[in-house]
């Protein structure tokens, strides 16, 4: 992260409020992504608890999750209409709402008001992916890879952080205090954020928020870009945000009967594992290529993931494969978007980012509906299954992009 310089004022350009440092900067942008993945990775945990306690199915639970995503997705799409509007009011402003949101689920009295408050949470949160990958990568065009994978990995931590301790307030307190506990910290990182961040300028010939030298439509349309959006909207059966951390919990508590705290441990490791897999993939690929390490990574974490829901209530082969769930499933998402940035050079960044997140996020979310139904139906190994085959689907579409063109060597 030495590298990640404040970029230099050029001659003849008017001043601009100075921003803030390269690596406070990532820092920042991933506090940000930490404090919605502290929320995230609680909820999973509650699920379990909450369908015996509201009485409702997994294919019901599934249903609500496929349309909180699909809403968040879409509204992603939104990013370009608030594209001049500060990174840090957007941020700001999605993380105090997310606390209170998550206050109103720690309060829910229904299965009703517990599902709108999903729903709110997947409305609030939906600018941190546009806005956040649009800042990082304007900043720094030669780092993507590597940014970006700092950027998935600071939400990660935040998910690291939860399931063991959330684990111990919900076998102490149950499951309405883990998650009013969890709103203290996201309230404070966004007054963090509101109190420091500041974009500053983007890099030389990058343009600037809201312009670009290539239309959205144009940028969109291209073979490259539509392919990796097509990959991402398959691999969104079994990615890392999204299906894993929906239904692993589940499936090591309900389905193989595991105890709670014995769920938060084989947990925990899988999102250890995903703290350090995108460093590292993003690091490759910026100097290997991002296509050929995205490939690899769809095809090993599915591997990986189709083994994960055979292995039965063996601890030592779930804490195994859990840290190649872990170190792959949660890589992909980083590489796609790096791979995405590079495939919208000149575009303006934050709505194109939108249409990425709207698309494969939005549309993708749809697997999370299928894949309550097969539990409830065939069983969580035949759905762990489905979700492999959506990572070796999606690397198979990966193939069909243009070559990307040679960058530098970072």
């Amino acid at each position: 992260m030495a590298t990640l310089a404040r970029p230099r004022q050029e001659p003849g350009r008017p001043l601009q409020e100075p921003g803030t440092g390269g690596r406070e900067l990532v820092g920042l942008i991933s506090v940000s992504h930490a404090l919605q993945h502290l929320y995230v990775a609680v909820l999973p945990l509650t699920y379990p608890l909450v369908v015996a306690e509201f009485h409702i199915s997994y294919t019901a639970l599934g249903v609500v999750l496929g349309v909180v995503g699909a809403v968040g997705g879409f509204l992603q799409g939104a990013a370009g209409f608030y594209q001049r509007v500060s990174a840090r009011l957007v941020l700001t402003l999605q993380n105090l709402l997310l606390a209170a949101n998550t206050v109103l689920l720690g309060v829910a009295p229904t299965y009703p008001v517990f599902g709108l408050g999903q729903f709110l949470g997947g409305v609030i949160s939906s600018p941190q992916h546009p806005v956040g990958n649009a800042v990082l990568t304007r900043r720094f065009p030669e780092r993507g890879g590597t940014v970006l994978g700092w950027h998935t990995t600071g939400g990660n931590v935040g998910t690291l952080v939860i399931p063991l301790v959330a684990s111990l307030i919900i076998v102490r307190w149950g499951w309405r205090a883990a998650l009013l506990a969890v709103a203290v910290p996201i309230a404070i990182g966004g007054v963090l954020v509101a109190i420091r961040l500041r974009e500053g300028a983007p890099a030389a010939g990058d343009g600037g928020r809201g312009a670009g030298s290539v239309g959205l439509r144009a940028a969109v349309l291209r073979r490259s870009t539509l392919t990796i959006i097509a990959a991402g909207t398959v691999a969104a059966g079994g990615r890392g945000l999204g299906a894993v951390n929906a239904f692993v919990p589940a499936y090591l508590r309900g389905g193989l009967g595991l105890a709670q705290v014995t769920v938060g441990l084989i947990f925990t490791v899988i999102l250890a594992s995903s703290v350090v897999g995108p460093i590292v993939a993003g690091q490759l690929a910026d100097r290997w290529g991002r296509r050929l390490v995205a490939i690899v990574a769809y095809l090993v974490g599915g591997a990986a993931l189709g083994l994960f829901g055979m292995t039965g209530a063996s601890i030592p082969a779930l804490l195994v494969l859990g840290v190649f769930v872990g170190a792959f499933a949660y890589a992909e998402s980083p590489l796609l978007q790096a791979l995405f940035a590079d495939a919208i050079e000149g575009a303006p960044r934050q709505a194109a980012f939108g249409v990425y997140f709207a698309v494969s996020y939005g549309a993708g979310s749809l697997w999370v509906i299928l894949l309550g139904w097969m539990i409830d139906h065939l069983g969580f190994p035949a759905a762990f299954w489905t979700m492999a085959a959506s990572f070796a689907a999606a690397a198979a579409v990966l193939l069909l992009a243009d070559r990307p063109r040679p960058r530098a060597r970072v």
